[in-house]
């Protein structure tokens, strides 16, 4: 069956082999006044070098210097009613009463599943480094990330050079091929599991991120 569209950002699903099972998330601030949202599972990156503060990544951000990690949700202070803080999958991107805290998988580890862009993902991406897109989150349910893989971006140039791009494919789900287990665990059947047509999903570790970039910013 055809995949259809459907994205739902990055969406964590363990760790790559000889690693610890370490599901601790790492803590972000998040301006009061940051008036982007950041869905669940989408990537961020810090405002600029000296800011503390978080906001959602885009490719050409990402490209420009390593990504934080992948959004998990917030506690912010609404600005209205009782003013008690709340837990949200997604930061709203309305002024809230303070700044916020935000939650984010950082580990270097880490492996996600995502819908690719455009094209499909074979077995012969594996190993390939490649960007992201990303958007207004979804309004309704968790208020999911809508990033994808952008496979236009995929590249396997190798040598000597220390690539900018955020990802790099490790496995495809139903394929057998890659990481082992997991890649047969997600995607055997439904949608996403197409390997021939356009949307389907990929297994992805960071490549340049904050805990494993190979320069400093």
């Amino acid at each position: 069956m055809a995949n259809v569209q459907a994205q739902f950002g990055f969406q964590h699903i363990g760790y790559l082999s000889g690693s610890g099972v370490d599901y601790q998330q790492s803590t972000r601030a998040i301006l009061k006044t940051n008036a982007s949202a950041i869905g669940f599972g989408d990537p961020v990156i810090r405002q600029n070098a000296t800011s503390a503060y978080i906001v959602q990544a885009t490719g050409s951000l990402a490209t420009a210097a390593p990504i934080e990690g992948i959004f998990v949700g917030c506690v912010y202070t609404p600005t209205s009613g009782l003013q008690i803080p709340q837990w949200s999958p997604s930061w709203p991107g309305n002024t809230v009463a303070a700044d916020a805290t935000g939650y984010v998988v950082d580990a270097p580890n880490a492996i996600f599943l995502a819908a690719t862009l455009q094209t499909a993902a074979g077995t012969g991406d594996i190993g390939k480094v490649v960007n992201f897109t990303t958007g207004t989150p979804s309004t309704v349910g968790q208020q999911y990330s809508v990033a994808t893989i952008d496979m236009s971006t995929a590249t396997s140039a190798g040598g000597t050079a220390i690539s900018p791009l955020p990802f790099k494919i490790v496995g495809i789900p139903g394929s057998g091929v890659g990481i082992g287990a997991l890649a047969n665990q997600f995607g055997r059947v439904g949608n996403g599991s197409d390997l021939t047509t356009n949307y389907n999903w990929v297994i992805v570790g960071f490549n340049n991120q904050i805990n494993k970039a190979l320069v400093g910013w």
